[in-house]
């Protein structure tokens, strides 16, 4: 009986670890700090990489557990570990020896152009342009940054329109704001050509304003619109410019605020839930081509590394070891026009590119006139490739950061005027110095788990996505995910948390 026991002891038991979710962080094994976007594979064409954090989690779904898990880094050695060794949820990875193979010193008298050269060369060798199916994980983050609020009343005609109503607004304004949106998808295509099927999706979406700033600019308003008198307009001006608003428009504009006011209808609610998860299937398409079409060999007209390549400076700045084999290092610089700085990590045996990094050194673009800036001033990114069996690069990892600043310094006059009231046409002054500054940063992380060759006719002939599970939430909820792969949400995503929820 003891026996007969013990083995469905050990049954249950197995059962229990072929479904259980491997969850870890990948450590310096010396330092013991985080190693970020350390590449995690679970089989052929399978994986993953850990988050900012170095954290990961894989769920095998509807698979058994796999035996092995192989774990590297730039920089460190390559381990493979079952999942049973992973002890209190870490993982340690040693600090790797560089070991020079005998064709890289056949090829060490390469100048670091010459290597980028070759990178050139070999790119259709290399690369995996196949037609394939990938399930992916593609992150939106949205974040914004009030650097400047600042709003200073010189003249005001309006009762309770005053310096302290403005304070009560500048310190309630949010000075930061973020807002997440994640998709679960199949991507089908090439580099060239994408079509994704979502099969999961969440927005975590925070709205720029908060409830008691709402209640103190709906106060602002009240008290302007109910000092107006009938017939009167409004003369705006911003230094040499000016608007005229009539009657009429303002009428409309706080009409329209009323009814914005009022509680929606379950109909009205399950029409725009249903637009939201529209949009999102849209812009999600959107946002996977403008990261495929960024890739570095791709003419992209704004980091145009490898199509400019005399515009910039290279320099070989060393050897590292990544996934068991040595890789140039090579700095790049901007030379007389050029906009980027980064490095890249290149094969000494193939010139394939494993992983590359660049970031802006000057505002892509700036424009500034009568008090107002404006800058496109962030734009950096990651590429990471991990090699398969057959010897070609495939997509693990990308990530990029766009963002732009908005400064607004000019005076602002609003002057109630009114034909039909006895005595002068000007009714009341309101003027105001207006100094803002606020920045804006979208940041896309996509990560590709598995990938499986296709046919080629067969994405052509494919349809439009089916439906999909879509949920909007207030505030992070960890069981959403439960069961899927995605990338590990970093400490900032889990505190998320939102007053209400805004459109989509």
């Amino acid at each position: 009986m003891m026996r007969i026991f013990l083995f469905f002891f050990l049954l249950l038991q197995a059962d229990f670890l072929q479904a259980q979710e491997i969850k870890a962080r990948v450590l310096d094994a010396s330092t013991k700090q985080p190693i970020p976007y350390a590449n995690v594979i679970f089989a052929e064409n399978r994986g993953l990489v850990t988050n900012e954090e170095g954290y990961f989690s894989y769920n095998p779904e509807k698979e058994k557990l796999p035996k092995l898990i192989k774990i590297s880094s730039l920089g460190y050695e390559l381990i493979q570990i079952a999942p049973t060794e992973i002890s209190e949820g870490i993982i340690f990875l040693k600090p790797a020896s560089i070991e020079l193979p005998e064709v890289f010193l056949s090829n060490k008298n390469l100048s670091a152009k010459e290597i980028i050269k070759k990178v050139k060369e070999e790119i259709n060798n290399n690369y995996n342009f196949n037609h394939s199916k990938k399930r992916i994980f593609l992150r939106e983050s949205d974040f914004s940054y009030i650097r400047k609020f600042d709003i200073e009343v010189d003249k005001s005609t309006i009762a309770g329109i005053d310096q302290a109503l403005m304070n009560q607004i500048t310190v309630r304004v949010p000075k930061v704001s973020d807002s997440y949106k994640e998709v679960l998808a199949d991507m089908y295509g090439n580099f060239d050509s994408q079509q994704l099927r979502i099969i999961k999706a969440a927005n975590l979406h925070n709205p720029q304003s908060t409830q008691s700033l709402d209640q103190l600019t709906e106060h602002l308003s009240s008290l302007f619109m109910n000092t107006l008198k009938d017939r009167s307009y409004l003369k705006v001006r911003s230094g040499i410019i000016g608007v005229k608003i009539d009657e009429d428009e303002l009428k409309e504009e706080f009409v329209v605020k009323e009814e914005k006011k009022k509680e929606k209808t379950p109909e009205q609610k399950e029409k725009e839930f249903a637009e939201s998860k529209k949009n999102l299937q849209k812009g999600s398409n959107s946002r996977v081509k403008r990261l495929m079409d960024g890739m570095f060999w791709k003419e992209d007209l704004t980091f145009n590394l490898f199509e400019k390549t005399n515009k910039y400076k290279y320099q070989l700045s060393g050897y590292a070891w990544i996934n068991n084999e040595t890789v140039y290092v090579i700095d790049f610089t901007p030379r007389w026009r050029s906009d980027f700085k980064g490095k890249i990590y290149v094969s000494t045996t193939d010139y394939g590119v494993h992983r590359l990094e660049y970031e802006n050194t000057k505002p892509i673009s700036k424009f500034g006139l009568f008090g107002i800036s404006t800058a496109d001033d962030v734009y950096r990114g990651k590429m990471f490739f991990v090699k398969d069996e057959a010897g070609k690069y495939n997509l693990s990892y990308m990530e990029r950061e766009t963002g732009e600043s908005v400064g607004i310094n000019r005076p602002l006059t609003i002057i109630e005027k009114n034909k039909h009231v006895p005595g002068r046409n000007k009714q009341n002054e309101l003027d105001l110095d207006l100094n803002f500054r606020i920045s804006q940063v979208n940041k896309l992380q996509l990560v590709v788990f598995e990938s499986e060759t296709i046919p080629a006719d067969s994405f052509e002939k494919l349809t439009e996505a089916e439906d999909f599970e879509y949920q909007k939430f207030e505030a992070y909820n960890p069981e959403f995910w439960s069961g899927h792969n995605i990338i590990e949400p970093n400490a900032a995503i889990k505190s998320f948390v939102a007053l209400d929820t805004g459109e989509e």
